[in-house]
């Protein structure tokens, strides 16, 4: 019998509960200790050879402390998200998909981040065209997550309208990055492919990573980098065995309105870091006034708004069919 049919019809006996629980913390525990050895191949092999002083590999508490938390605090919204996707997609194969690749995207973003601390920090317009996506993705995760309290009731559901409208004008100018991007953070989720679970799968932590770039590349400059990325992939599996561990105690959680209505706000603040670190690097290296920044804006707003209106008067000449 196939290993993911046995979890599936098992997944209420006791050796059958205890094998979906093992499951996750297996491949977690496997790939931390990848992601750790291939760190010290990157940092050993292709980054010090570059560099006047080298980066040494040393585990000290504070390092990885510090690496722990700074991506514990924005990864757990990822988790909501991935959560959500678990609902329409039940299964062992689904969860196991999902288990995997959104370590590996982890992995993959903070590599990134890595070599661009190592060697492409002087690129400020990739850095720039990062953190603008990044901060866009963070606003329409928390614009897909407004139906788990938009109208609920209450002092919840009151902040929660209020929350919806601040995240309708925020989607709006940003909505040009992500068009795109599937909906993954709303009840609305479909039921996937495993390909297209293990493509979303990877890209959430991906961009969390990318999105506390300016982050991760300051504290790569105060800390030891080994420690400090020790500590973010600890994170991660920690983060990763909490949501495939138990489905049914992840399905409660993600769709909590309190839960949901701060993972909002957590959006809303990590896309505040990527847009005000871009206006940072636009004024600092590349000179621009706060009033040409706020012009090109507005401007920038004009067009969409005008694109819109031209969409708007075709879609009724023509009938097209525009969702």
């Amino acid at each position: 019998m196939n290993i993911f049919t046995w979890l599936d019809e098992n997944k209420d006996t006791k050796k059958g509960l205890l094998a979906n629980q093992l499951m996750p913390i297996v491949i977690c525990i496997v790939l931390f200790i990848l992601f750790v050895l291939l760190t010290y191949i990157f940092i050993t092999y292709l980054i010090n050879p570059s560099k006047t002083e080298d980066i040494k590999i040393i585990l000290r508490p504070l390092d990885i402390t510090v690496g722990f938390f700074l991506y514990f605090v924005t990864a757990v919204d990822y988790a909501l998200i991935v959560g959500r996707m678990q609902i329409p997609n039940p299964g062992a194969k689904a969860r196991v998909v999902m288990n995997i690749f959104t370590c590996v995207g982890c992995f993959v973003g903070v590599s990134v981040v890595l070599f661009l601390w190592g060697y492409a920090k002087e690129i400020s317009w990739l850095i720039l065209a990062l953190l603008i996506f990044a901060g866009s993705v963070m606003v329409k995760l928390g614009y897909e997550g407004r139906e788990y309290f938009e109208n609920r009731k209450g002092v919840v559901g009151f902040i929660g309208k209020v929350t919806a409208g601040i995240l309708k004008i925020l989607y709006y100018p940003t909505r040009p990055f992500t068009f795109w991007i599937p909906e993954l953070g709303s009840p609305k989720v479909q039921k996937m492919s495993l390909t297209s679970l293990a493509k979303w799968s990877f890209f959430l932590p991906f961009i969390i990573g990318l999105d506390d770039l300016v982050g991760y590349m300051g504290a790569m400059t105060i800390y030891n980098v080994f420690g400090l990325l020790f500590g973010i992939y600890l994170a991660d599996i920690l983060i990763d065995i909490l949501i495939f561990v138990s489905p049914k105690f992840t399905k409660k959680i993600v769709e909590s309105a309190l839960l949901s209505l701060l993972a909002a706000y957590a959006f809303i603040f990590l896309a505040y870091k990527s847009f005000s670190e871009a206006f940072h690097l636009l004024h600092e290296e590349h000179s621009q006034s706060t009033h040409a920044i706020g012009l090109a804006v507005y401007l920038f707003v004009l067009l969409i708004i005008a694109a819109d209106v031209i969409i708007y008067y075709l879609s009724v000449k023509f009938k097209w069919q525009i969702k």
